[in-house]
């Protein structure tokens, strides 16, 4: 079960997994679309296209004007994983710098080395693909005029966005940063703009509507809001534009359907209504059920009926595991320790109490042990915490070593924790996948950690006792157990500043009735 530092991607490492969840997935769907053996293929739909049917030909005739005297260069649609300028193979290298735009969007790539030698670039689209920062060089494109970075996992801060790059980039006129997942809020764009000044800069963010009633058009503010039996709780992590696909090309719909017109203008339904159409699909399917107190009309209080694998995570000795849940439970009850009740630094999360351990060889790059100086406030309590709680880091990290030695090196974070329930959640900020392990006196095969693996298939991986390895870029929870009267401590290992690795396949063992 031990990872590896190979640049090859998850989905390319575990093949048989990748075509294990296919099969199950593709088994449920034929059962009601008997003509989807395969995914019905994405239709993009472009609104702006369907509302703007006729084009002007005096525009046309400009872009053409500009084409000539200007090199494009294109990679889209490649598939392509590690980018290289090698791969402009119709271009000279000895013509590099004639290139005005490069589009590299519709692939896989988180970076672009060597883009530096474009140095005349001023359109750059990176759209849809794996960037959670702008590409590392891109401070030096002093001719960049636009940037569409959209449909990424971009986050709304100075490193992700490079913003101090951008700022020394004078010609800068547009950053589009629409439908990346953190960066969603008005506030999000006034921030960008307002760090990006003297230059004006036009950012576009996709800011979530509000439905009717003043709210946002999904359930719970945050993921301790949800009751994670619910479909609708298990489907929120997901970005509209997932949802949106998940329609088209796993209930066959059409995307037209996707559409309304407004005042004589087609556009795209919101958020609120794609979930219902969504759940009414599932419903279809009786994999959305009611209990007998609820509203049936309401497709938001339908629970989920997935089908649903049993895995089992890898064990960790006994010896280990009894000095572990010493440690945990001296933990819980030393407040000193970060263990009580009003610890919680994930409030996203619904647990009793949630404390994050930064790996100590991090702590020691940002601090001068020497002069026992500390660059903020914050690093210092970082300090304090791992010295109250090196025994347990110790014993944690020994835990991971013995079942993965690789991944070990790479954890940067544990998460400790005590009553963690439900939450259905995605971890965008993970660079890779993530090892949980849980403790305690509840009953086994119950506190699973829920991942879903396809959109009919779910998992439960077993983590008592156990190491369970689970790609959380994938919506995920603890399934319920008796959190009133058994304790459940959890260590969630996981790694958000090592090399990007694309999302795979959401488990890495088979079901135990394979």
């Amino acid at each position: 079960m031990a990872t590896s530092s190979s640049t090859i991607s998850l989905t390319d490492q575990y093949p048989e997994i990748v075509e294990y969840l296919a099969a199950l997935e593709t088994t449920e769907r034929i059962k009601h679309y008997p003509h989807l053996t395969e995914r019905a293929p994405n239709i993009e739909i472009d609104v702006e296209k369907l509302s703007n049917d006729t084009s002007n030909n005096n525009n046309d005739e400009e872009e053409e004007e500009d084409r000539d005297s200007s090199t494009i260069a294109s990679l889209r649609h490649e598939g392509i994983k590690d980018f290289s300028l090698q791969l402009l193979t119709n271009i000279e290298p000895s013509t590099y710098i004639n290139i005005t735009t490069l589009d590299v969007s519709h692939n896989e790539l988180s970076d672009l080395p060597g883009i530096a030698s474009l140095c005349n670039l001023e359109v750059l689209c990176i759209k849809r693909n794996w960037f959670n920062t702008l590409p590392t060089d891109i401070g030096k494109l002093h001719k960049l005029k636009k940037i569409d970075a959209s449909r990424n996992f971009m986050k709304p801060n100075i490193d992700s966005l490079r913003l101090n790059e951008l700022k020394n980039l004078s010609q800068l006129q547009l950053l589009d940063v629409t439908l990346n997942q953190k960066c969603r809020t008005a506030d999000h764009r006034k921030y960008i703009k307002q760090y990006l000044q003297p230059l004006e800069v036009e950012v576009l963010v996709t800011v979530w509507q509000e439905a009717s009633n003043g709210e946002h058009n999904c359930i719970g503010a945050s993921a301790a809001q949800r009751n994670a039996i619910l479909l609708r709780s298990q489907l929120e992590p997901w970005g509209t534009v997932n949802l949106r696909r998940r329609l088209v090309m796993d209930f066959g719909q059409d995307p037209a359907d996707q559409l309304v017109v407004e005042n004589g203008a087609k556009k795209l339904v919101d958020r609120g209504t794609i979930m219902e159409m969504l759940l009414s699909c599932y419903q279809k399917e009786g994999l959305l059920q009611f209990d007998n107190d609820s509203d049936s009309t309401d497709l938001n209080l339908g629970i989920g009926q997935r089908k649903v694998i049993r895995v089992d995570g890898v064990p960790v000795r006994q010896e280990l595991l009894n000095e572990i849940i010493e440690e945990l439970k001296d933990w819980r009850h030393n407040g000193k320790r970060g263990g009580s009740s009003n610890n919680r630094e994930r409030p996203s999360i619904k647990a009793e109490c949630y404390m994050i351990l930064r790996s100590p060889t991090l702590e020691e790059e940002t601090t001068s042990e020497a002069k026992g100086t500390y660059a903020s406030r914050r690093e210092k309590r970082r300090h304090k915490k791992m010295e109250g709680n090196k025994k347990l880091w110790n014993l944690a990290l020994q835990a991971i070593k013995e079942t993965d030695p690789d991944f070990a090196t790479r954890c940067s974070e544990i998460a400790v924790t005590y009553g963690f329930t439900g939450s259905p959640h995605i971890d965008r900020q993970n660079s890779s996948p993530f090892y949980g392990l849980s403790l305690g006196n509840f009953t086994e095969y119950t506190g699973c950690v829920a991942v879903e693996c396809s959109p009919r298939i779910m998992a439960h991986v077993n983590t008592k006792n156990r190491l369970g390895r689970v790609d959380g870029r994938h919506p995920h929870f603890v399934t319920p157990y008796d959190d009133q009267n058994e304790e459940r401590f959890s260590l969630i290992y996981y790694d958000t500043l090592g090399a990007f690795e694309a999302p795979g396949p959401a488990i890495f063992t088979k079901s135990l009735d394979s």
